[in-house]
């Protein structure tokens, strides 16, 4: 979340941080100051969802709790030491093959050596004794060059085999660092990438583009009622519901708690709207049971609001108003679909102050 223009929130959001640490008995140096002022201030849902969970069962964090919530949430050091751990490995292994293909070389010079020493030979031998010695040297040499070729070989092979598993290793980094660990759909970082990207393409294109923003009707209730794995459960649920019930081009992300957005490529604000009531029908169908006893839980119901993007208006203002349609939503009632259209001012402040 951004604090530009917003002096007075960043202003709250670093007192009510530091006075939060003070209380826990954490020492405001910048990273711990980093970790509560990123949990007042939202900017980080998910270090927000693990904070609170500390919080209701501890009461207060301690500094190691601190210390792991920010490497997990706000330090790139894990990602770090892993991508320098693949990149050194990497070098490792293009200078084994460098060195054994250094050998290929001289053997080969050495080899070529042989042939022309050979070719004099055969002109300047006299006697059968001295073409034999000639021609089992260079057989000796032929023999020994092909068995150079073979550990060339082996050695391209095992190195060609080492080199993908290290960059499927390196894949797999990179996705778990753009995905929501609990429910296995994208993060935060996810989502404002691929939002970037889909806007993009929807203004050279000139096709629609449109956003839902989905939240959990009641969810506190389910958690306090039943308890945090439960509460995982609903999440894992809706999910799932939701990725069953979109196309392959459309992005969901876990947006922050019980909050998911999609992303609607080549979809209007009236197409949105009916792909969001479809989504809401299709969880109404499923119920949440106690994996342990089979005890029938309730259903659960999700609120959601639509935007559809104006090209050049800015994405900040483009997800403010499908979230303010979803407030709308909650409020009226929840268990509903409703849009929200972006009004004249805005298109106008679109028109002329385009956004890139």
């Amino acid at each position: 979340m951004s604090t530009e223009g917003k002096p007075l929130e960043a202003e709250k959001w670093a007192r009510e941080a530091l006075e939060h640490m003070l209380r826990d008995g954490i020492i405001p140096m910048p990273d711990n100051f980093a970790v509560y002022y990123a949990y007042y201030s939202g900017a980080n849902p998910n270090l927000k969802m693990a904070m609170d969970a500390l919080l209701q069962q501890f009461g207060r964090l301690t500094q190691q709790q601190c210390t792991a919530l920010f490497h997990a949430h706000l330090s790139l050091e894990a990602e770090s030491t892993v991508l320098n751990e693949t990149a050194n490995n990497i070098e490792k292994e293009l200078n084994r093959v460098m060195l054994v293909i250094d050998q290929t070389k001289e053997g080969a010079d050495k080899y070529d050596k042989s042939l022309t020493s050979f070719s004099g030979s055969l002109q300047g031998s006299s006697s059968l004794d001295q073409i034999r010695a000639a021609v089992a040297k260079v057989a000796n040499e032929t023999r020994a060059m092909a068995e150079q070729n073979q550990r060339l070989h082996a050695q391209l092979t095992q190195s060609t085999q080492q080199l993908t598993e290290m960059r499927y290793d390196l894949d797999v980094v990179r996705k778990d660092a753009l995905r929501d660990p609990l429910t296995e759909v994208g993060n935060r970082k996810y989502f404002d990438h691929e939002l970037a990207r889909i806007a993009a393409e929807a203004r050279e294109s000139g096709l629609p583009l449109s956003a839902l923003m989905v939240d959990i009707d009641h969810f506190k209730k389910f958690n306090d009622t039943y308890g945090h794995l439960v509460g995982d459960q609903v999440l894992r649920l809706v999910a799932n519901t939701l990725i069953e019930n979109l196309k392959g081009r459309d992005i969901i992300a876990r947006y922050g708690g019980e909050e998911f957005v999609i992303l609607l490529p080549n979809t209007d604000l009236a197409a949105a709207e009916r792909v969001g009531n479809l989504l809401r029908m299709g969880l109404g169908t499923k119920q949440i049971k106690r994996k342990n006893t089979q005890e029938t839980l309730g259903t659960v119901t999700i609120s959601i609001g639509a935007a559809e993007y104006f090209p050049g208006e800015s994405l900040e203002n483009f997800i403010g108003r499908a979230d303010a349609a979803l407030y709308e939503a909650k409020q009226t009632g929840r268990n509903r679909v409703i849009s929200r259209q972006i009004k004249f001012s805005e298109k106008a402040a679109a028109l002329a102050n385009p956004s890139t």
